[in-house]
Order: C-alpha cells, then structure tokens, then sequence
C-alpha cells in the first residue's frame, strides 16, 4: 500500500473539516454542543495528530502504545488534556496549530518505508486486531469524518 493511498482519507478527511469549522462563525466555533464546541475538537485533534506520531513509534517499536490505557475511559483524559493543553479560543490560531500538527503527521508517515505501514510487529489493538500504522492513520480519518458529521448534525439541528 502507497503512502498516498494510506493518506489521502485522511487528508480528504482533513480538508473536509477544515472547510467547515472556517464556515462557522465565531459564536458557532465556541458554542457548546453535547459537552464540546467546535474549538475543543480543534483542540482535541491537533493533539490526536502528535499523539499518532508517538503511536506509530510505539507500534514500529512493538510496543502498544501508551493511550491505549485510556479506552476504557473512551479517552477522557486525553481528550481532557488536549483541549486544556490547546487554550486558544482564537479560530485562526487553532486551524494554524492544526495544519502544522497534521503537516508533522505526514511528514513522519511519508518517512517510513511503504512496507511499514501496513506491516504487523506484534502490537494488538485492545479490540484483538493486528496494530499496524496504517489502522493508526485510518483510524485518525474516521475521527475527523465523524466530527464533521457531528458538527454538521449539530448546525442543522440549530
């Protein structure tokens, strides 16, 4: 599997996300909705893209990685420090963050052989499944695919 069919979910995912959270207005991106604004997932994924980097290490170096203890918390205590460690109410200054943090993200992707992307170094996924970096970078797309649809849900029901 190449680098490109591995990434290009997740940056479409990415764009499609970026284009709605610059849609919203500044009340909007601040709103409360279901216990997050729109600025807490921008919080909350600047800190998944560097926690993915780490991840992938980790997994490469067959070891599961570290949030893997908060699951069972669905990942309450890291979401709860990603959006107190990302502060900025100021939409411009987050989407900034969040573009240099997925730019890291691919950079480090783009950097291992294509091999290791989907290759198996003995890390299983809580769940039972095989770990590998190419699940990581899947997974990473579907949290932004589902925060677009729950922001959009969330600007249809206002």
């Amino acid at each position: 599997m190449s680098h490109q069919e591995v990434m290009f979910p997740l940056n479409k995912a990415y764009q499609d996300f970026v284009e709605l959270i610059l849609s919203l207005s500044g009340d909007e991106f601040l709103s409360s909705m279901n216990g997050w604004s729109p600025r807490d997932v921008v919080a909350h994924l600047i800190g998944w893209n560097k926690l993915m980097i780490e991840a992938s290490l980790s997994i490469l170096a067959g070891k599961p990685p570290s949030y893997y203890d908060d699951a069972p918390n669905d990942y309450s205590q890291i979401n709860s420090g990603f959006t107190a460690e990302y502060a900025s109410h100021a939409k411009q200054e987050l989407l900034a963050e969040l573009r240099s943090s997925m730019e890291s993200f691919e950079a480090f992707v783009l950097t291992l052989p294509e091999y290791k992307l989907v290759a198996h170094h003995g890390v299983r996924h809580y769940s039972g499944s095989p770990a590998t970096v190419s699940k990581i970078i899947a997974s990473l797309a579907g949290d932004y695919q589902n925060h677009t649809q729950q922001i959009r849900e969330w600007l249809n029901k206002g």
